[in-house]
């Protein structure tokens, strides 16, 4: 009786199997699983952030998708079954609407409600670009002026950020008299974090109210 060992028809590698899976932030991962021939894993398995469109035996292949990982698996008959995870965006253009969350946090309101907002989204663009800046912003009681601070933006990715609580304002005490300068700004940027995932970011950025103070001394102004 003839025996016939299941793959041995194989050349480079069968795509058998493929799952797809899409985290709330929009991000995508797919795992491909694959059979290959033992024989040919070092030439056959992918490198790191290789395109799914490179490496894909599929018939619909995706250019915003790349390698996360590889795990392989040897088998009986000289053959070892792989599972190749993919991470990115299924789409061509575009990204994935803002996850914006309204943290309840002591002591945060102005004049709105006592909270932080947190923005959870998908970027494109290189970490260097996505954290510089300058974010800080903490109240500061100084005499010689204010630390520099970023605005919340109006829209993420298209997702319509929260409105300040009121119209931000200057309030600054009279020419020739001592008191307080008050500068509300509104919400704005209190941290940035992210994590790369093949050709993107995952993003968090939190904001909260700012209104900073300064104290001036009687003459300031003269």
């Amino acid at each position: 009786m003839a025996i016939t060992i299941v793959g041995s028809a194989i050349n480079t590698k069968v795509l058998t199997r493929q799952n797809f899976n899409k985290e709330s932030n929009g991000l995508e991962t797919l795992i491909e699983a694959y059979a290959i021939k033992t024989s040919n894993r070092a030439s056959v398995v992918p490198e790191k952030d290789t395109l799914h469109s490179v490496f894909s035996s599929a018939s619909t292949t995706y250019k915003r998708m790349v390698v996360e990982s590889v795990a392989t698996e040897e088998e009986d008959g000289g053959i070892t079954s792989m599972l190749v995870t993919f991470v990115g965006l299924t789409s061509k253009t575009g990204l994935p609407p803002t996850i914006v969350r309204l943290i309840p946090t002591a002591g945060a309101g102005v004049y709105g409600p006592p909270l932080v907002i947190e923005a959870e989204h998908i970027t494109d663009v290189s970490v260097t670009q996505f954290l510089g800046g300058q974010i800080e912003s903490d109240v500061t009681q100084v005499a010689g002026g204010f630390l520099t601070v970023a605005k919340m933006p109006e829209f993420i990715n298209g997702t319509e950020m929260p409105k300040d609580p009121r119209l931000p304002f200057l309030r600054t005490p009279g020419a020739f008299g001592g008191g307080i300068i008050e500068n509300y700004l509104g919400y704005c940027y209190l941290s940035k974090s992210c994590e790369r995932r093949g050709l993107f970011l995952v993003a968090r950025e939190t904001f909260q109210e700012v209104q900073q103070i300064s104290i001036v001394t009687q003459g300031a102004f003269s």
